[in-house]
């Protein structure tokens, strides 16, 4: 019985390293998020935050955060949506030409089921829809 504890001892310290390693040597990924700020998402305006600070809880993930009309922060810790109201009819045309989104390694659009916008253009991004 004291071999196979010995063993299950050392087999468990071998793996609990290697997932340490990997842990600690995991490159950053990079999020590049866009919120729709169009007149069409104040029905679900509260839950843009909520979505955010779910996106941010990422272990290793540095964020971009953008509107389709304007960059709000470029590539930090969290996500910070300060001082965006939601007006004006939306577009998604150009949100491929931010910086952010060719240096990113994921791209999500937060948007709502009742937007008359095209996403069809956006090849490889996650969009997420609200709905009211």
């Amino acid at each position: 019985m004291k071999p196979l504890a010995i063993w299950i001892a050392v087999v468990a310290a071998v793996f609990g390293a290697f997932a340490l390693v990997t842990n600690l040597t995991r490159d950053t990924e990079r999020v590049f998020v866009v919120v729709d700020s169009s007149f069409q998402m104040r029905p679900v305006w509260p839950d843009v935050r909520r979505e955010l600070d779910r996106i941010d809880d990422a272990d290793y993930s540095e964020f971009a955060l953008a509107t389709e009309k304007d960059p709000i922060h470029s590539w930090q810790a969290e996500l910070e949506l300060v001082g965006v109201e939601s007006f004006a009819p939306c577009t998604f045309d150009g949100i491929d030409a931010y910086p952010e989104a060719a240096d990113a390694d994921e791209r999500i659009l937060i948007t709502t089921s009742a937007s008359t916008c095209d996403t069809s253009a956006l090849v490889g991004w996650q969009i997420i829809q609200l709905t009211p």
